[in-house]
């Protein structure tokens, strides 16, 4: 997107907030509230219409009692957590998080990661990719074991689009990739989400990767 994403802090810490803060600041993002209780959070969300929440896992209560809530306003969720277990990044994935940083990712990664949610993008730590493989992997011995068919009716070129998703390539970038125009992209990603029943393009790729849908989530080319 051209302009600036509108971003709303929310985290009960102080210097937390200051620091995220500090980031936006450097790489020119708008910072437009903080919110330190999840009232506060799902108030903001409502009246100020963010482009992007950036939120700790913990805000007044762990961030998972209102994650829906918050997707349900518009807002694209991107988490800051201190916890790499597969469970709670499956959980935040499906209740409609755009994306999942450890919080000892770099300023200019938080800094990416909130452009690229802000432009409808999925963001993964290294270290939550490397989870969503071994899931992957996980879950494809379960189902050859258990004769397990998980396929998804998608067109070709709908799974040409979930691969290049998988791929960690923009939309703009999908386009030239496919040759196609962005609306044409756009509209491909809409019926992919609803086919597998999602709501957000890292919610998609999780979903795809588990059921062997793609056979790889590699990390992003670096296109916008």
């Amino acid at each position: 997107m051209s302009a600036s994403p509108r971003v709303l802090l929310a985290d009960h810490d102080p210097l937390s907030r200051d620091l995220l803060r500090l980031v936006c600041g450097r790489f020119q993002i708008c910072v437009i509230a903080e919110a330190t209780t999840t009232e506060d959070l799902l108030e903001l969300c409502e009246s100020e219409q963010p482009d992007v929440v950036l939120t700790s896992s913990e805000v007044e209560a762990p961030i998972d009692a209102v994650l829906e809530a918050l997707v349900a306003t518009g807002a694209r969720v991107l988490v800051l957590s201190d916890d790499r277990s597969p469970e709670r990044l499956t959980s935040m994935l499906e209740k409609g998080a755009s994306g999942y940083l450890l919080h000892d990712s770099a300023p200019e990664s938080i800094a990416e990661a909130v452009l690229s949610v802000a432009a409808g993008e999925a963001a993964l730590h290294p270290a939550a990719a490397v989870t969503l493989l071994q899931q992957w992997r996980a879950l494809r011995r379960d189902g050859n074991r258990g004769g397990l068919n998980p396929r998804v009716s998608l067109t070709p070129r709908e799974h040409d689009v979930l691969v290049a998703m998988a791929d960690g390539l923009s939309t703009k970038a999908i386009a030239r990739r496919l040759g196609t125009a962005v609306k044409t992209v756009e509209n491909h990603k809409i019926r992919v989400f609803d086919k597998l029943g999602v709501s957000s393009q890292a919610h998609a790729v999780s979903l795809a990767i588990g059921q062997g849908l793609v056979t790889t989530g590699a990390a992003p080319e670096g296109e916008n």
